[in-house]
């Protein structure tokens, strides 16, 4: 089985948003929501805001463009005080003068529009998208709060920051693996799919319940068959809905909240997304059970693209190996790092072999 360590390594590495770009998520919420503080017509409560999304959560994959963040005010969710509507127009009201505003820091053409649930921030150049989200937060953002629903005239319970620190603590639970699990699927849903994405929450959702469930996630796997097996378990829960006619999607579940959140994932969408999951799932079977490493990175680059999943890693290798193994380690044209015999580095006795941790994967299920 060839798990290819490495080129996992660098794939992660290249899908990662390039610096200008995280630059821009770090600077230009900032301007926003001091400009909200300070503002006189617009009252929020301290602490004024906080980022959310894939940003806060250190998940952001590719070309960063939007960046969530939430604005805290008064009122009373349960007698829709005040009316959720008319929140979200008092809020666009108040970053009516953002422009001007921003002018003054070169960021001069923006664009506001109201949306379901937020008021949608546009700034031009650097072509930066910002989610405004108010919410009453009766006990802070770390607790669950209230988001406005523009469409039903109501505020829904919402639990962002918890969810940020569910995965935070999953993936400290599971060696670190999580969050580049979940960074795989996502890239894998944007590389796959143009257009009828699934949202992001979606995706994070799935994972959550594919670690959570009985048995758990096998940290001694690699990415590779981590992978492998998350594809195969979204495909088994979902693809009995596939031969349904009566327009069947996924109820989701909100891993902290329990409600359906993908209420509004039409049929057509779901169906593609379930393809590329079926072709995803197969290409990584393949992979993982490719005869030599040329057809495993084949199979591989077919699922992540060749732009992301590089086939010669000797280079990357060779600087791994230099770090650990200064002027002893070399590397072989598969990126391969091997070593001096032993008695050739230190005069100790030879150093004994490490058998490798059993997995568990055997193909997929022939359904």
């Amino acid at each position: 089985m060839f798990t290819l360590v490495t080129q996992f390594e660098e794939l992660l590495k290249n899908i990662r948003p390039p610096q200008d770009r995280l630059d821009a998520a770090h600077n230009l919420p900032v301007l926003v929501r001091d400009y909200l503080a300070e503002h006189e017509d617009f009252e929020t409560l301290a602490p004024h805001s906080r980022l959310v999304g894939s940003y806060a959560q250190q998940m952001c994959v590719g070309d960063v463009k939007d960046v969530d963040f939430l604005v805290r005010v008064d009122g009373d969710p349960d007698t829709n005080e005040p009316e959720a509507k008319q929140l979200i127009q008092d809020l666009k009201a108040a970053l009516d003068d953002l422009p001007d505003a921003l002018g003054y820091n070169g960021y001069a053409d923006v664009d506001i529009k109201q949306a379901r649930r937020s008021v949608h921030v546009h700034i031009e150049k650097p072509d930066f998208h910002l989610d405004v989200v108010p919410c009453i937060a009766p006990n802070g953002f770390d607790e669950p709060l209230y988001v406005p629903d523009r469409g039903f005239n109501k505020w829904i319970k919402s639990h962002p920051c918890g969810y940020t620190n569910l995965l935070n603590t999953l993936n400290g639970e599971h060696r670190e693996k999580v969050k580049p699990l979940g960074k795989l699927l996502k890239h894998f849903r944007n590389h796959q799919m143009r257009t009828r994405r699934p949202k992001s929450y979606w995706l994070g959702a799935l994972l959550v319940h594919h670690i959570t469930r009985e048995g758990g996630l096998n940290t001694a796997e690699s990415l590779a068959e981590l992978v492998c097996d998350l594809f195969d378990e979204i495909y088994r829960q979902y693809a009995s809905l596939m031969g349904r006619d009566d327009g069947a999607t996924p109820n989701i579940s909100d891993p902290l909240l329990g409600h359906n959140i993908s209420w509004n994932w039409g049929r057509t969408h779901f169906e593609t997304f379930m393809r590329r999951v079926s072709e995803g799932r197969e290409w990584a079977a393949k992979a993982l059970n490719a005869k030599d490493r040329g057809a495993a990175i084949v199979y591989w680059q077919r699922i992540f693209g060749a732009e992301y999943f590089p086939s010669d890693v000797q280079e990357a290798a060779s600087q791994a190996a230099t770090a650990a193994w200064p002027g002893q380690a070399s590397v072989t044209a598969t990126g391969l790092v091997t070593l001096p015999q032993p008695a050739k580095i230190l005069s100790v006795q030879p150093i004994k072999p490490v058998q490798s941790l059993e997995t568990r994967f055997h193909g997929p299920s022939e359904e």
